[in-house]
């Protein structure tokens, strides 16, 4: 069974959504499940037939590029703290203050050996990723405030990425930069105690996003932590927004494909202090099942 059939059995048989539809400012096109949606879109084959991997291809390719251009294009997203949230400034002291509340709360009861500064890891230092890191704003207000000892950087647009060590300022030296689609960053193995994905997985394609996931938990030092925040749609599986190349998906939908990259939930709660106009934002601490207990 391939991974799309995976995902929309996993939720019919929990009695989740496996609709969606087009974004508001799109088409206004439904779709009856997951697969119906890729069908149409070229990313996987037609029922009964094998397809054309070569129109896949491209199809995926142009996926990511819409993405990229979006991103890409100053008029869409100044390098600023507003470009990078879309306009949604006011919300960044109560998003990293939500997040960082999470890290310490799961820290506390829930994972105490997870290290955040070199005191807690023996005076080796730490490291933590923040992918589609835009300018940085998670690597400056949440990761190194916690005590993280150095932080890389991943961010597909060079206009933004070359933006974040002015950004950061003097905390640029506790940093890298790598100018890369998640689709294509090849993490080092047992490189990080904390992945920070926040904001990013709707412009990865299901594959890709497990794929990225599997290389994740080969990166994470024993004890570490995924952790992804993220829009979540509640009415249907999926929203499809074909200006900037990306979907929100439904919780269950993301848990799904988390489930099938090998990893359990560690610690799962929303932001609560959002406007009602935004979507839902689950924080989702994952570790991967293969640590077993590490608790």
């Amino acid at each position: 069974m391939d991974l799309t059939n995976q995902i929309q059995d996993i939720l019919f048989r929990a009695g989740n959504y496996i609709h969606g539809r087009d974004s508001d400012d799109d088409s206004g096109m439904t779709y009856e499940s997951i697969i119906e949606w890729k069908e149409m879109a070229d990313m996987i084959p037609s029922s009964g037939t094998c397809g054309n991997e070569q129109k896949r291809n491209e199809t995926r390719q142009r996926w990511y590029k819409t993405g990229y251009d979006y991103w890409e294009d100053e008029s869409n997203c100044p390098a600023t703290v507003d470009g990078v949230l879309g306009g949604f400034a006011s919300l960044s002291k109560r998003d990293l203050e939500g997040s960082a509340d999470f890290v310490r709360d799961l820290k506390r009861t829930i994972r105490p050996g997870l290290k955040l500064n070199q005191e807690d890891n023996d005076g080796i230092p730490t490291r933590a990723c923040e992918c589609g890191a835009g300018i940085g704003r998670v690597t400056k207000g949440l990761l190194l405030p916690l005590g993280v000892t150095q932080c890389d950087l991943v961010e597909p647009s060079p206009r933004l990425i070359s933006s974040a060590p002015d950004y950061l300022g003097d905390q640029s030296a506790k940093c890298r930069y790598f100018c890369k689609g998640l689709q294509d960053f090849e993490p080092m193995e047992r490189a990080y105690d904390i992945i920070w994905i926040q904001w990013v997985i709707g412009y990865l394609t299901d594959d890709d996003l497990v794929d990225f996931l599997k290389r994740c938990a080969l990166s994470l030092r024993r004890g570490g932590v995924v952790i992804v925040k993220d829009n979540t749609c509640e009415q249907e599986a999926f929203i499809v927004d074909r200006d900037d190349g990306s979907s929100t998906r439904s919780l269950p939908y993301i848990l799904a494909i988390a489930e099938l990259a090998g990893y359990r939930v560690v610690y799962l709660r929303f932001q609560e202090d959002f406007p009602s106009s935004i979507f839902p934002v689950p924080i989702i601490a994952l570790e991967p099942r293969a640590f077993g207990d590490s608790s």
